[in-house]
């Protein structure tokens, strides 16, 4: 028997049991702390999927949400837009002034208003289903003018025959009768009051929506030229050609509508015309600069006076021809026949005396060259303007107070520099003063103002009475540089090297 109770006495059984006893508890320890981990993991990711859970929930009910919202607007976007094309319109504004119907129309009054409006609806109808295919388009007119200055236009020009100062009135009333959509507006007296109104209106249309096409009637006017170019890329804009389109608008290339069975396609005619059997011809040699701008005979009662903007102005029962810058050559007394077929005696001397108008000088006199007429040039060719004398401070006064007694309306450049008014002649009315010429000193003042507008034509304009500016005066010192209207001239040569006279005979300028 090996051992003994010796031996078993000194050895603890349970020793090599309690190393890995310990450890087992504490991995026991470290199990139970990784379970709670776990534990404290699984719990906040519950609780972050509860989260979700609720955010997918909410975004999912406003997704619902936004989709009705979008659905709605959808279908109002959708009305809106068939609303605008079902209540889409033509819109035509016309300058009255220029634009102008046919007389047979205007002289049978309100019936012919009634006519005109249901010829020029059909016209225009017509136009819009043939070239746009327009088929139920509303179509809205304005027609803007000085009802009193054009009807006294009209019988100035003899263009109606039966004087009737009433008679573009009850036109008017049937043009707007005639047609629901059709307005006439009177603007009254005041410069350019038309063409400010038809300005606005068009810009006011041209931003509505709801207008379709806008038509303008004002080819006449180079003005609206000018006005359209900011409209330039603009398609609904069409315009109405009557009579032959002002040179500025061969630039502009708009579509172009013409109505020959509504409006008169020529300018009225002038005063001058008008009555043929009382004018009396200029007498030869006449300085073309300084002609009258209308017959200096008696003019009839129905001769009302010439037309400023609409508004009358009392016209003397003879105009006499303009003081001229040269001496002329005087006329023997001539025989013109009467409308009762007597024959009279009458010369520009003998009319001057029988209307107690001041007499004008036309003894024969030999002009110098140094009273005819000529514009400058450079040595490039280019116009000179003429330099002006000082400007006198009671002249400003005179012509401030003029102008106020005129209710601020501007004197007409050309018949008060030239002594002829072109637009006068050609239509029987111009919208700017005439009246009395005015002195010599407030003429000066008058071109100085005439010399702010620059000439078509520039620095190659060989009219001899023009009266705007070729180049500026200030040259390259030009205080609003680029903003200048003549700002490419401002590095032009302004020495004067040759005169060119009425006659086309030159003089070559010697520098001192």
């Amino acid at each position: 028997m090996s051992g003994s109770y010796d031996d078993f006495d000194n050895v603890d059984p349970a020793e090599p049991y309690i190393t890995p006893l310990a450890n087992l508890i504490q991995l026991e320890k470290y199990r139970a702390q990784i379970e709670g981990n776990i534990k404290h993991a699984y719990e906040d990711l519950m609780n972050k999927y509860r989260e979700k859970c609720a955010d997918f929930e909410r975004e999912k009910r406003n997704a619902q949400v936004w989709e009705r919202e979008q659905r709605f607007v959808e279908k109002e976007l959708t009305g809106i837009k068939s609303k605008l094309e079902a209540s889409g319109f033509v819109f035509v504004i016309i300058d009255g002034d220029g634009v102008i119907f046919h007389e047979s129309l205007i002289a049978e009054g309100e019936e012919g208003g009634k006519a005109a409006a249901h010829e020029l609806y059909q016209q225009l109808k017509r136009h819009m289903y043939e070239t746009y295919n327009m088929h139920s388009v509303d179509i809205m007119v304005q027609l803007v003018l000085s009802v009193e200055g054009l009807t006294k236009a009209l019988h100035a020009s003899n263009t109606l025959r039966t004087f009737d100062p009433s008679i573009l009135a009850r036109f008017a009333r049937g043009f707007c009768r005639a047609q629901p959509f059709f307005t006439v507006v009177d603007v009254g007296y005041g410069k350019e009051q038309a063409d400010n109104k038809v300005r606005k209106v068009f810009e006011l249309m041209e931003k509505n929506l709801q207008c379709r096409m806008l038509i303008l009637g004002g080819c006449h006017d180079n003005g609206y030229a000018t006005f359209l170019e900011s409209f330039r890329n603009n398609h609904k804009v069409v315009l109405l050609e009557t009579t032959p389109a002002a040179a500025d608008f061969r630039k502009l290339s708009f579509p172009r509508l013409s109505l020959p069975t509504v409006f008169r396609s020529e300018p009225l005619p002038s005063k001058v015309d008008a009555f043929p059997s009382r004018a009396i011809a200029p007498p030869p040699g006449f300085n073309g600069l300084s002609r009258p701008t209308a017959s200096p005979a008696p003019l009839p009662a129905s001769s009302l006076g010439q037309i400023t903007n609409g508004s009358p102005r009392q016209a003397p029962a003879v105009l006499a021809p303009p003081k001229p810058t040269t001496p002329v050559i005087a006329e023997p007394t001539r025989r013109d026949s009467g409308s009762n077929g007597k024959s009279a005696g009458s010369s520009w001397a003998s009319v001057g005396r029988s209307s107690g108008v001041q007499i004008i000088d036309i003894s024969s006199k030999k002009a110098s060259a140094k009273e005819r007429a000529f514009y400058l040039l450079n040595k490039n060719n280019e116009r000179i303007d003429i330099p002006l004398p000082k400007l006198e401070p009671a002249a400003q006064t005179s012509f401030d107070n003029k102008t106020k007694k005129n209710n601020g309306v501007n004197f007409c450049n050309r018949f008060h520099l030239t002594g002829h008014c072109k637009q006068s002649e050609t239509t029987g009315y111009c919208p700017y003063v005439h009246g009395e010429r005015l002195s010599a000193a407030e003429q000066v003042l008058l071109k100085i103002r005439a010399r702010h507008l620059p000439c078509g034509s520039a620095s190659h304009c060989w009219d001899i009475s023009c009266t705007l500016g070729h180049h500026c005066a200030n040259g390259s010192s030009c205080f609003f540089g680029d903003g200048c209207r003549f700002a490419d001239t401002h590095g032009m040569d302004t020495t004067p090297t040759i005169k060119i006279f009425e006659d086309g005979t030159r003089e070559v300028i010697v520098s001192k």
